[in-house]
């Protein structure tokens, strides 16, 4: 999906450029009355120097078109490259991440000031112009260099890397990547945000540290307390062995956690990776579930 876009964005410019030759060559515009094919060219003689309309030539046109169709390819030629190589630490994957926008920027960027070359425009002189930068800067670029500053220290103090589980401003997800300006999260419905670098202002890394997965047993006061706790225990001792890619070690058994009307809760707590704490907790939900019938003991229902 995100190459047709990517095709159709493409498409749109080269549609848009070709607009633009034909309105600085109104012969194109075979469609249009002569008379209106002149206001057009009156138009532009009046407000063009005569320096940049000698050099809007259709070869000129046709080379800047080709540079950037030459652009385009390379940099999809780059991302099928990068995108074949796999590493299996987070950290080589971020940098990974970095460096195919890196080279996309800056594919893009040398294919402009070609093409602006095209046109006999002195890139040179323009670029290293302080006015240039004040007007692009003027401009709201303040933003976008704001982005650019944050994503490479993103990187570079390895606060987060593409595959931990991080939260920012409540949202949870797995970072799928770090861009020079965004950073784009998936949470676990499968849902992406993607967030401007310049606005991360404080966030969680989640990965950093073992996670600790709870559940809450409920048990009915028709049971005996120490017959529950055999079956929950019972249930916990397996876990490692039956799921050894969760559970490096056995859940622990906290004891009696609530005492509520109807019923008592029992807490289960088991350290696990953070990407795997919602799955953890199914699972002792379901053993226990599973012993609980098995001991034959009570399970409360909530009464409407």
């Amino acid at each position: 999906m995100n190459k047709k876009n990517n095709i159709g964005r493409f498409i749109l410019f080269l549609i848009l450029f070709m607009i633009i030759i034909a309105m600085f060559h109104p012969s194109f515009l075979v469609f249009l009355p002569n008379q209106t094919k002149e206001i057009i060219d009156q138009f532009i003689h009046e407000h063009f120097s005569t320096t940049i309309l000698s050099n809007l030539t259709p070869l000129a046109f046709a080379a800047a078109i080709l540079t950037m169709i030459g652009a385009y390819l390379l940099s999809e030629i780059c991302k099928f490259i990068i995108g074949k190589l796999h590493f299996k630490r987070h950290r080589s994957e971020t940098i990974r991440t970095l460096i195919g926008n890196l080279l996309k920027y800056v594919i893009y960027i040398v294919a402009v000031i070609i093409a602006l070359g095209c046109f006999g425009v002195d890139t040179t002189s323009m670029f290293v112009s302080a006015g240039v930068v004040g007007i692009v800067i003027g401009f709201g670029a303040q933003s976008l260099i704001e982005d650019v500053i944050t994503g490479l220290f993103i990187v570079f103090e390895g606060e987060f890397e593409v595959g931990d589980i991080i939260t920012i401003d409540g949202f949870r997800g797995e970072v799928k990547s770090i861009g020079l300006r965004t950073v784009s999260i998936i949470d676990n419905g499968g849902n992406i945000r993607i967030i401007n670098n310049s606005e991360i202002s404080s966030l969680i890394n989640l990965s950093e540290v073992t996670s600790v997965a709870v559940v809450n047993v409920p048990i009915s006061y028709l049971d005996t307390l120490e017959k529950a706790e055999a079956a929950v225990k019972e249930a916990l001792t397996e876990l490692p062995s039956e799921y050894p890619h969760i559970f490096k070690e056995a859940p622990v058994y906290k004891g009696v956690d609530v005492l509520a009307e109807t019923h008592i809760e029992l807490m289960v707590v088991a350290k696990v990776a953070e990407e795997n704490i919602y799955h953890a907790r199914r699972i002792m939900q379901r053993e226990i579930k599973l012993a609980c019938e098995k001991a034959q003991l009570n399970i409360p229902c909530s009464e409407n």
